[in-house]
């Protein structure tokens, strides 16, 4: 027996093909603008993205993954860990390919800082 999760897996795939090839339609819209030759075609453009993009919204508002509440949060970072990335940035852009010497021990106590 398949789990919910599995289950809400598998019946959202039918929105996730329309979101894409949604994206796609939209995605590919300046291009059927530009070589638009005749006034007909390029209003036709028009309407098919302004289509696409209205369905785009309602398909992702059916989406139920979209309305439940979300299981993870992002980790609530302390004061001191800003207060230490503002001390490092300087250090930031010219040592970021090694972590020795003052910059490592700086990313070091940055990562600790990290929950």
């Amino acid at each position: 027996m398949p789990s919910s999760a599995e289950h809400a897996a598998h019946s959202r795939w039918p929105l996730a093909v329309a979101e894409t090839l949604l994206g796609i339609v939209l995605a590919a819209t300046p291009v059927a603008l530009w070589i638009a030759w005749e006034p007909e075609i390029l209003l036709a453009v028009l309407a098919l993205a302004l289509a696409s993009a209205l369905l785009l919204v309602l398909v992702h508002r059916l989406d139920p993954a979209q309305h439940a509440a979300p299981t993870w949060r992002h980790p609530e970072l302390r004061d001191q860990f800003f207060v230490e990335m503002h001390r490092v940035f300087p250090l930031v852009h010219h040592h970021r390919r090694t972590l020795s010497g003052r910059f490592g021990e700086a990313m070091r106590k940055v990562r600790r800082l990290v929950p």
